[in-house]
């Protein structure tokens, strides 16, 4: 029973290995010129070792992803602390460590936006949207009562959860391609980080409670 065991563990810590090695080659803006081959020798590994683990590169990015993902609210579950409090000053802090988990993983940028990217959808597999799908509904059961309960207490005003959750995830999605963007191609991105994850911390809040209250 012992062999399995170890064999599928150290099966495990070799595809963490490849993860590593991927992420330290596609952590630049010419990512997809990135070959399996180089990702093999990086890992220390043969490429038929990689496509024992993996199907594709575009499948290697997509772990990527979702390992980048997973991640965040592994530590948002861990951070978030009692849901029994402020509802707003929760959702500020939430905010607030999910900007500051982008920034710090920064690496992680190019393959970020090449998953989310339409072409990839397109021809991603029902397998990796089945995966997404999954992990997003993670976050919406772990989150969702929190805005929920701001509902009750009458800190928001009553709308739908989906209708709330489309405006808090255009402005994130907006905001982190501020953090993430050079001074050449972003005008505001004089301001420094702290300002940008401030102030969408703060435009979020309005939007989610219609004005009512902002505690600032």
């Amino acid at each position: 029973m012992a062999r399995p065991e170890r064999r599928q563990r150290e099966f495990l810590r070799r595809e963490e290995e490849i993860l590593d090695a991927a992420l330290s080659l596609c952590a630049c803006s010419d990512f997809e010129s990135v070959r399996v081959d180089q990702i093999a020798e990086r890992s220390d590994v043969g490429k038929g070792t990689v496509y024992k683990h993996f199907s594709s590169k575009d499948d290697l990015l997509f772990r990527l992803y979702m390992r980048f993902y997973r991640g965040l609210l592994e530590e948002m579950r861990a951070r978030a602390g009692d849901r029994a409090g402020d509802p707003i000053e929760q959702l500020r802090f939430i905010f607030h460590h999910a900007f500051d988990y982008h920034v710090k993983y920064r690496d992680y940028r190019y393959v970020i936006e090449y998953v989310e990217r339409n072409d990839f959808k397109e021809r991603a597999e029902a397998s990796w949207r089945e995966d997404f799908l999954s992990l997003d509904r993670a976050f919406l059961e772990w989150g969702g009562p929190i805005i929920e309960a701001g509902m009750q207490r009458g800190d928001f005003p009553e709308r739908r959860l989906e209708d709330v959750l489309t405006g808090v995830r255009a402005c994130f999605s907006g905001a982190l391609r501020m953090l993430w963007a050079t001074d050449d191609w972003c005008v505001s991105c004089e301001l420094d980080s702290d300002k940008i994850v401030a102030s969408a911390t703060e435009f979020m809040i309005m939007g989610i409670t219609g004005g009512l209250r902002t505690g600032v």
